[in-house]
C-alpha cells in the first residue's frame, strides 16, 4: 500500500503500486494524457516534490520528453512513473492540468414542427365493482387503446391507480408506457439532448410541449484521461471487458452530473425527463452504449450498428425517467458518426440546391459534400495537432491557450483565451502563426525555417519564440520548431485531402463549392483568411463560409422534438455515399501535395 497527494488539488489517497497516471485517473484527478498513455506526447508532466517513495527507473520515453534540468528536479511523465512503495506528493503542473474549454454557441437553429414520440394524455379512469370486475389494465386499455407495459410499471399497476384515486397522467414513448402520474402533469414534460464529443459533453433540456430550450449545460468528457484522440480509447476499451465498462460509466457519470444541474435550475425532477437524444462520433456512440469498438479501429472500420438504436435509461445508467428511452440517431460509418447526421439536419444541405461542404476540424476531422442530389462524407485523419497534441506548446482552447496571432515587424502579436497568461498554443493560435511565418517569410512552403530572426534560437533543435519567458505563466517560453510546424502542416495535409477527393468524386472542382458550413467550437475561433491561406479551407469567397456553431446538440433537439426529423435522417444516411480516404488508389499523392502551405 502506497500514499500519494495530489497538489494542487489536495488529494490524498492510500492506493496499490502502480502508475501515476493510473492511482490519478482512479482518483479523479485530471491529467492530460493526449498519447493515451504511451509515453509519446510528454503532456502528462507531474513533479515530485516530497517524497519517501521508491519509483521504477527513468524509460526512454522520459529521457526524450524531459530535459537533464527537469528530470534532476524531480519532473517525471506520469504515464510512464509506477511508484512502488512508501509516499509521495506529487504536483500537477498548469501546462499538464485538464481545464474546461470554450464552448460555441448554437448559432444556427432550425425550426421544426412539434412530433415528439413522448406525449402525456390526463384522463379519470373508471373504478372496478361487483358489477364492473375487469383487470385495471384493461381498463386503461378502453381508454388509451392497446399500447406495450413494462413489467415494472405492471406491477405497480393497482397500486398506482389506486392511490391516484384513478385520476391519472399516461406517459407514452411511441406505443409504450413508460409512466404514471398522479392526477393532471399533461402540462409538463421534458426531453434532454446530448452531443458526446471527444473532449466535451453538451446537454440541452427542452421542453417537450412547447420546444423551448429551458437549460443549457456541458461538461469536459472525463475519456480524455484514457487518450485524447479515438484511437487510443478503443485500444483501451478493446483490452477488456472491465476497460470498456469503465469508460462507459464515467462518460455516463459525467452525464448524469450535468442532468441534476439542469433539473436544478429548471426547477424541476429528473423523472420528468422521459427521452434523451444522444448524437456523438461513432466510437463515442459505441462507448456511449458499452458496445465494443474494437472493429471500428481496425480495417475495414466497421461500426456494430449503423441505424438510430433506442434503449431504456436504466439499462444505460442514464438519470432521467428509469422507463424513459434514451435513443441515438443513426451512424454514417466507422469514423463519422451520429454528430455528423445532426449536423447535417441543422444545416439542411441535404435539402440544398446548391453545393455546400459541412466540415468539422478537430482529431477526427468529418467532411460532408454535395446537396439534395448527392451527398458524399469521409473521415480525414486529421490526428490530434488542431487539439494540441505532438505540439510541443499545444493545449485545447482553454484559459491561458494562445488563439491568435499577428505578426509585425518581428513583433508576435497575440491574444490568448481568457486574455491571461500564456501557457501554450492552441489549433486556431497554430493556424495564424503557420500562416503568419509563412507570409512574412520565416519559413517555406514545407515548414523550414528559412529568415532571419531573433526569435529563432541556436539549439540544436532550432525553435521560433511565439512568447517570451517573462509572458507566461509557468515562466518559460513558448516556442514551435519546425517539428511542430510539420506535424501541423501534416494534420492541414489530411483535411485538405479529404475535402480535395470529395470533390473530385463529386466530379467538380474546389472552386464548385458555393457554401461552407464550419462546424464545432473550433471554427468559432478560424481567422477565415488564414485558414485559406495554408490551405486548411477551399479558396471561395469569405462571405460564402458560415459558423454554425456546435449544430449536433442542435441536430439531437431537432430529433429530440420530432419523430419526421429521425424518419428524414434514416433515410439521408442511407443515400450518403461514404468515401474511405484510405481505400483511395490516390490518396497519398493527393495528400503528399496538400501538405505544403
Amino acid at each position: 500500500m502506497i500514499e500519494i497527494t495530489f497538489e494542487p488539488a489536495g488529494r490524498k489517497l492510500k492506493t496499490d503500486p502502480g502508475h501515476i497516471l493510473e492511482i490519478a485517473r482512479d482518483a479523479g484527478v485530471p491529467i492530460r494524457s493526449d498519447g493515451g498513455g504511451k509515453g509519446v506526447c510528454g503532456k502528462c508532466k507531474v513533479e515530485i516534490v516530497d517524497a519517501k517513495a521508491e519509483f521504477s527507473k527513468i524509460t526512454e520515453a522520459e529521457r526524450k520528453h524531459l530535459s537533464e534540468e527537469e528530470l534532476k528536479s524531480g519532473y517525471r511523465l506520469a504515464c510512464q512513473t509506477k511508484i512502488l512503495s512508501g509516499r509521495a506528493k506529487i504536483l500537477i503542473p498548469p501546462e499538464s492540468r485538464l481545464e474546461s474549454r470554450k464552448i460555441a454557441d448554437l448559432a444556427v437553429e432550425r425550426e421544426i414542427k412539434l412530433n415528439p414520440p413522448v406525449r402525456k394524455v390526463h384522463a379519470i379512469i373508471s373504478e372496478p365493482s361487483l358489477h364492473d370486475i375487469r383487470p385495471d389494465f384493461e381498463r386503461l386499455e378502453d381508454v388509451f387503446g392497446e399500447f406495450q407495459i413494462p413489467l415494472s410499471i405492471l406491477s405497480e399497476l393497482p397500486s398506482l391507480l389506486r392511490e391516484a384515486n384513478w385520476d391519472i397522467t399516461a406517459v407514452f414513448w411511441k406505443d409504450t408506457l413508460i409512466s404514471i402520474e398522479k392526477g393532471d402533469t399533461s402540462n409538463r414534460g421534458y426531453g434532454l439532448a446530448v452531443d458526446i464529443g471527444s473532449s466535451k459533453i453538451i446537454c440541452h433540456l427542452v421542453d417537450l410541449l412547447s420546444g423551448e430550450t429551458v437549460a443549457r449545460g456541458y461538461t469536459e468528457n472525463p475519456q480524455v484521461a484514457y487518450g485524447e484522440d479515438v484511437v487510443s480509447r478503443i485500444t483501451y476499451a478493446s483490452k477488456n471487458k472491465d476497460h470498456r465498462k469503465k469508460l462507459q460509466e464515467i462518460v455516463v457519470t459525467a452525464i448524469n452530473s450535468v442532468i441534476s444541474n439542469l433539473c436544478e435550475e429548471a426547477g424541476i425532477g429528473e423523472e420528468e425527463i422521459y427521452e434523451a437524444v444522444v448524437v456523438g462520433n461513432s466510437v463515442m456512440h459505441h462507448l456511449f452504449f458499452g458496445i465494443n469498438p474494437k472493429f471500428i479501429g481496425v480495417l475495414p472500420f466497421v461500426p456494430a450498428v449503423r441505424r438510430g438504436i433506442n434503449y431504456r435509461a436504466k439499462e444505460v445508467g442514464l438519470k432521467i425517467n428509469p422507463e424513459g428511452f434514451v435513443s441515438s440517431l443513426p451512424l454514417i460509418a466507422g469514423f463519422v458518426g451520429a454528430d455528423a447526421v445532426a449536423n447535417i439536419a441543422v444545416t439542411g444541405i441535404h435539402k440544398s440546391q446548391e453545393i455546400a461542404m459541412l466540415i468539422d476540424i478537430g482529431t477526427n476531422t468529418e467532411i460532408v459534400l454535395g446537396n439534395k442530389s448527392r451527398l458524399l462524407a469521409c473521415s480525414a485523419p486529421s490526428g490530434p495537432a488542431f487539439e494540441g497534441a505532438h505540439i510541443s506548446h499545444g493545449m485545447k482552447a482553454v484559459s491561458g491557450a494562445i488563439e491568435k496571432v499577428r505578426i509585425v515587424d518581428d513583433e508576435v502579436i497575440y491574444e490568448t483565451v481568457g486574455n491571461v497568461k500564456s501557457k501554450g498554443i492552441c489549433g486556431t493560435g497554430m493556424i495564424d502563426l503557420v500562416a503568419e511565418l509563412y507570409r512574412n517569410g520565416i519559413i517555406s512552403k514545407n515548414g523550414k525555417f528559412i529568415g532571419n530572426t531573433a526569435r529563432i534560437s541556436d539549439e540544436e533543435i532550432r525553435k521560433y519564440i511565439v512568447a517570451y519567458a517573462e509572458e507566461t505563466e509557468f515562466e518559460k517560453p513558448i516556442t514551435v520548431s519546425e517539428k511542430d510546424v510539420k506535424e501541423f502542416l501534416m494534420a492541414k495535409g489530411a483535411i485538405k485531402a479529404g475535402w480535395t477527393i470529395l470533390a473530385e468524386k463529386l466530379g467538380i472542382t474546389v472552386e464548385k463549392i458555393q457554401r461552407i458550413f464550419l462546424v464545432g467550437s473550433f471554427g468559432r475561433e478560424i481567422n477565415i483568411k488564414n485558414a485559406k491561406a495554408i490551405g486548411l479551407l477551399p479558396n471561395i469567397p469569405d462571405e460564402k463560409i458560415t459558423f454554425v456553431g456546435d449544430t449536433a446538440v442542435g441536430g439531437a433537439k431537432m430529433a429530440l422534438k420530432s419523430l419526421g426529423v429521425r424518419k428524414e435522417m434514416e433515410d439521408v444516411v442511407k443515400r450518403i455515399e461514404y468515401i474511405e480516404l484510405s481505400a483511395v488508389k490516390n490518396f497519398y499523392s493527393v495528400f503528399a501535395r496538400s501538405i505544403p502551405i
